[in-house]
């Protein structure tokens, strides 16, 4: 799909325009530095796309303003030493209620928690 179609697309379905640049990369949760690497793209309208720990993930995403909300997360079924890490990701990811985006940063919260996600370097 052509860049500006694509942007096109997102901002018919509420998404925010940055998001055709690519992932975002998980660097901190509630403050701390992550242990781990994990994106998260939101490319495709009403579809989140990323990299857990472990194993690729998928989900539906309905976004009004700044709430989001993900729908059933699914994932590829692969183990690695940081199936912990990756349960906490996903736990993290479920309980998103609230969007905030910027050029340089994607901000996740729900649930207690807050996400902070970078560009990924290109």
């Amino acid at each position: 799909m052509k860049p500006v179609l694509a942007a096109l697309l997102l901002i018919c379905a509420g998404l925010p325009a940055r998001a055709e640049v690519g992932d975002w990369v998980l660097t901190h949760v509630d403050g701390a530095a992550v242990g781990y690497s994990a994106t998260l793209s939101l490319s495709q309208a009403g579809r989140v796309t990323g990299q857990a720990p472990c194993n690729r993930y998928f989900a539906d995403v309905v976004q009004d303003g700044a709430a989001f909300t993900l729908g059933p997360i699914g994932a590829t079924k692969m183990a690695c030493a940081q199936m912990a890490d990756e349960a906490d990701f996903f736990s993290l990811l479920g309980g998103v209620q609230t969007i905030e985006q910027t050029a340089d940063r994607l901000v996740l919260r729900g649930a207690g928690a807050e996400m902070v996600f970078v560009p990924e370097p290109k």
